[in-house]
């Protein structure tokens, strides 16, 4: 759930995403008219853009819907620079990545990505901490990206 700039409150399902403007439900639709499916997260960026992750990845503008990726996407954050990170499933391997889009290139057509890392098991919440690293959560434990390398709590393990 998303409680927007202008009051509204979005609600991501199974079955697509709807808000509530203070007065009534509205069925959101992407530009084809088809509801975005399974949404697991919605996030309003500094710019004022609704993003959601489900199946695929996809931006509202306000008045457009833009798809960014058909990978099934669970959970998208802003960071303090403007930059989008996601995690989701890559099929067929079944492999979960936690990715990158740099903010200089977002609102382009083919925005650039960072795979940051690949595990088998699924990859849960990211966060932001003060000092600027991203941490993110798994079904194996804590993962910590400082810019150049990632620590595994749990192993203890640095990867480059």
């Amino acid at each position: 759930m998303l409680e927007d700039k202008t009051g509204k409150l979005w609600f991501g399902t199974s079955g697509g995403v709807c808000y509530y403007d203070g007065k009534k439900f509205t069925v959101f639709q992407n530009n084809d008219g088809k509801a975005i499916n399974n949404v697991w997260s919605i996030i309003e960026d500094k710019k004022g853009n609704i993003w959601f992750g489900g199946n695929g990845l996809w931006r509202y503008s306000g008045s457009t819907v833009t798809n960014i990726t058909r990978q099934f996407i669970g959970n998208v954050y802003e960071d303090s620079k403007g930059n989008i990170w996601t995690t989701g499933e890559v099929k067929p391997n079944g492999s979960w990545t936690l990715s990158r889009l740099d903010q200089k290139s977002l609102y382009n057509k083919n925005p650039t990505v960072t795979e940051i890392m690949s595990q088998p098991l699924m990859l849960c919440g990211i966060l932001e901490a003060n000092d600027g690293s991203i941490w993110v959560g798994s079904m194996h434990g804590v993962y910590r990206y400082d810019g150049k390398t990632i620590m595994d709590f749990k192993s203890k393990k640095t990867q480059k």
